[in-house]
């Protein structure tokens, strides 16, 4: 148990809540087809809800303001999660000039569905009749850097645990040290009674990253899977999956505080 325990250790602060849970990351991005670079749309969600803003063009080439209400609505067998909602258009008066709440206009112009699954995204719409299908990535500007010295707390579910008294839900405390530059990631990790170590690679998409490599404990290797990575000035969170010789799967949430 003391092994598994550090296995676990070695993954930050939790973070979580049934709602989490069930709908996973948070989508808030920039999305783009890198493709066709001129448009896109900007996702913003709160809970269940998706608010997606269109920056596009009509049939004429003129700027076209388009938004969309989403509400979370199932997971795809792939999981990929899918929100559906209405379209707008929305009209106003010149920014330029005193603005009248009474010149605002507003109608539904069709539907919109956002389906996605950590970086990847299928936006399908509808105009006035007219369906679009576009297959959308997160618009990265800047890279994260997660190196540093933290400290948090984990909670993670293991399955298929060769002791079954290692089955089951775990909620545990570390120290975490980091270093990242580019594509390259290292971690250790110290729960005062083992230290583990941890190395793999580096992506970012959009606001989020992930890293996958693999770890080593005394007596023991396996992989790791961090997503949905998420970087503040002063703490990162996001999700994992881990497997190693004594368990099959270990799954759960992180988020871990600098100790600067």
């Amino acid at each position: 148990m003391k092994g598994f325990r550090a296995v676990l250790l070695s993954l930050f602060v939790f973070a979580n809540s049934a709602f989490a849970n069930t709908l996973g990351p948070d989508f808030s991005d920039l999305w783009w087809n890198a493709n066709e670079s001129g448009w896109g749309v900007t996702a913003t969600q709160q809970q269940e809800v998706i608010f997606l803003t269109f920056f596009v063009y009509d049939a004429s080439n003129r700027p076209t303001f388009y938004t969309g209400q989403t509400t979370y609505t199932n997971n795809t067998v792939q999981g990929a999660q899918v929100f559906s909602g209405q379209m707008y258009q929305t009209s106003g008066p010149w920014l330029g000039t005193f603005f009248n709440p009474n010149a605002v206009g507003i109608r539904q112009v069709g539907t919109v569905t956002f389906s996605a699954f950590l970086d990847q995204a299928t936006l399908t719409y509808s105009v006035d009749g007219t369906v679009v299908i576009k297959s959308l990535t997160r618009q990265t500007f800047r890279n994260n850097n997660l190196s540093g010295q933290f400290v948090g707390v984990l909670r993670s579910t293991a399955s298929g645990c060769t002791n079954p008294i290692n089955n089951g839900t775990v909620e545990t405390i570390a120290a975490v040290g980091i270093t990242h530059s580019g594509t390259s990631f290292s971690m250790a990790s110290n729960d005062g009674v083992e230290i583990c170590n941890y190395i793999g690679n580096y992506t970012q998409y959009g606001r989020t990253s992930r890293s996958q490599g693999n770890y080593s404990c005394p007596g023991r290797t396996g992989t790791y899977d961090l997503i949905d990575v998420e970087a503040t000035r002063q703490s990162i969170s996001g999700r994992f999956s881990a497997a190693s010789s004594i368990c099959a799967q270990q799954v759960g949430t992180f988020s871990i505080l600098n100790r600067r």
